[in-house]
């Protein structure tokens, strides 16, 4: 810059936009002081595709710059935005041509000196490498490291529990918790192996027993498979573990009847939490009324909105409201009885893959047994759906039908079968999600067997799944986004970005592809779908990863959008987005494109 003034003031515009806004002052103010400014008319190239690399990088000031690569639009970059940056994801070329769309005014900076700065600044490194790859664990620089990046020792010192030998009486162990002050004891083997955990609740409900006598041993009463896990495990992990019974046992290894290290309690755990996942699934089967679960319900998801601080954190605290919702359905079916006969209700779409985290009802199915009525499972049904509305949840559509969604196994056996042998006769496109199904309540032996009639016709119509390969081309991931608009593959601009058929359907679809070709022929989240893929595909790995990565961005929007919202948190405004979520987001539609396009190839389907 020709004047200690120009670079002043183009420091204070780099310090506007990421990745300069991660850097100290006179470091900007020094990077500024060794660049130029430049001016391009319309349709002037700054950079060219396969050239060598340049002395300088290029931060637009004004005006539209587009991005090809062998003719096809890659990206549109405006005000803020970076180009030449090739060099800092390990090419030796310039991978796009860089073309001026408008007169653009660019500042051109030392690019050696621009990766100097990089390796001083943690933060702006990741977002350099977020526009070539996605990564779903970043932060903002003010964020706090999340719950489930915490190691458990990190939170909690004290690990040496009260326990007693497997010979005790039920009054030595309830003794010795007493005078320990704890909430748990441990039951162990003479070489220090936990083999049981007791609780003053199995206490109590040993007491409250006909034949109950304090000087039965301790075995009688103790649960014999608690909760384990092992010395290396994060804070989320041991609050799941922890569960609905409060407590968990850390072992060797985390095996169920390892060498003893310690109880984690609840109330060891509090200090990390502030509210607490365990207080809250402990609370759910004791509620006594549709409010009690709204408040349940709704201070789940209080705590999923606080701690959803990066995109990381999706998988865990999505289990922890499955879990939720799941025991919130369980405890309505103990206050609105269901009727005499064999059901299993099952979760479907999003909330049979666990990725529900939004207040949405869950699409939800009933499976029916042998003599089960039917008529009065349908009536049953529809009560408990309108209980779920009074419980906080959002209705999904008024013309929703109840009856469609109960029938017996027969039926539902029938209903998939059509799909599998037949789908152009029995269209597929509406039931797909149907293949998301997850058992959650009642007798799982009918889901089961479902699954297992299913598995059967997968088998014999393998055509089917190449069929699924192909129809995930039916929804494209948008191309960019630009200015407050997301645009299109065709460079129509739209001011809503369609999280859910842009970007999450594509994912899903796919994931549930890869997911029936290594054998799961019904459940399963996207990320399990996607960790099977990786195993029937190892030299496709890249390609899974960056799709896993994706999904967690995605959810991490959705999720994020949905709870403060209260709706779906499908559509999104650009304007909403964060410089960082929509760089991200843009290396995410560029994995979603890889991604589509091989599986449509369908060559895999041969090596699989």
């Amino acid at each position: 810059m020709q004047t200690s003034a120009i670079a002043h003031r183009v420091a204070d515009f780099l310090k506007q936009h990421p990745p300069f806004q991660y850097m100290d002052e006179q470091d900007v103010l020094a990077l500024a002081s060794r660049g130029r400014v430049k001016f391009h008319e319309v349709d002037e190239f700054l950079l060219w595709q396969k050239a060598a690399h340049g002395p300088h990088v290029f931060v637009i000031q004004r005006g539209t710059v587009s991005l090809w690569e062998d003719e096809e639009l890659r990206d549109i970059r405006g005000p803020g935005d970076m180009v030449g940056l090739d060099r800092f994801h390990g090419s030796d070329v310039v991978l796009y041509s860089a073309k001026s769309a408008a007169e653009v005014v660019v500042y051109a900076l030392d690019a050696a000196f621009f990766g100097e700065l990089l390796g001083k600044y943690l933060q702006a490194q990741r977002y350099i490498a977020a526009q070539n790859s996605v990564a779903s664990a970043y932060h903002a620089p003010e964020q706090r490291k999340g719950l489930h990046e915490t190691l458990l020792y990190e939170v909690v010192r004290r690990v040496d529990p009260p326990v007693c030998a497997a010979g005790n009486t039920i009054r030595q162990a309830a003794r010795r918790m007493h005078a320990a002050g704890e909430d748990a004891l441990a039951v162990v083997d003479g070489e220090g192996h936990i083999i049981g955990v007791v609780t003053p609740a199995l206490i109590v409900a040993a007491v409250a027993g006909a034949d109950f006598d304090a000087q039965l041993p301790v075995e009688r009463i103790m649960d014999a498979t608690p909760s384990v896990v092992g010395l290396d495990v994060t804070v989320s992990e041991c609050a799941l573990a922890a569960g609905a019974t409060g407590v968990a046992a850390v072992t060797q290894g985390g095996a169920l009847h390892g060498q003893l290290h310690g109880l984690i309690m609840v109330a060891d755990l509090e200090p990390a939490f502030g509210d607490h996942p365990s207080a809250i699934l402990q609370a759910i089967p004791k509620a006594s009324s549709m409010d009690e679960l709204r408040h349940l319900q709704q201070r789940a998801r209080t705590f999923v909105l606080e701690r959803l601080i990066t995109p990381s954190a999706v998988e865990w605290l999505g289990d922890f409201l499955h879990r939720a919702d799941v025991a919130i359905l369980q405890r309505l079916a103990a206050l609105v009885p269901p009727p005499a006969g064999e059901y299993c209700w099952s979760y479907y779409g999003a909330a049979g893959r666990g990725e529900l985290l939004s207040p949405l009802s869950a699409r939800s199915m009933l499976l029916l047994g042998q003599g089960a009525d039917a008529q009065v499972f349908t009536a049953w049904f529809l009560r408990m759906q309108n209980a779920l509305h009074d419980c906080g949840y959002i209705a999904r559509d008024a013309r929703f039908d109840p009856a469609a969604s109960v029938a017996p196994l027969a039926e539902w056996r029938e209903r998939y079968a059509g799909w599998v042998k037949d789908p152009l006769a029995h269209p597929i496109h509406q039931a797909r999600p149907l293949f998301d199904l997850r058992a959650v309540m009642g007798e799982r032996g009918l889901w089961r067997t479902l699954e297992a009639g299913v598995k059967d016709d997968l088998r014999a119509n393998p055509v089917f799944i190449r069929l699924l390969a192909n129809d995930c081309l039916s929804s494209l991931p948008p191309l960019t986004f630009f200015r407050d608009a997301v645009v299109d593959e065709e460079g129509a601009e739209s001011a809503i970005f369609d999280l859910e058929t842009s970007a999450l359907r594509p994912l899903v679809d796919v994931g549930r592809v890869f997911g029936m070709a290594a054998g799961r022929a019904l459940g399963g989240s996207t990320q399990e779908r996607f960790r099977l893929a990786r195993t029937l595909l190892p030299e496709r790995e890249a390609i899974f990863r960056q799709a896993s990565e994706t999904m967690r961005i995605v959810l991490y929007q959705q999720a994020r959008a949905g709870i403060r919202q209260r709706n779906s948190g499908s559509e999104l405004l650009p304007s909403m987005l964060s410089h960082y979520d929509r760089q991200i987001l843009k290396s995410g539609f560029r994995a979603i494109l890889d991604l589509l396009e091989f599986t449509a190839d369908g060559e895999w389907l041969e090596a699989a």
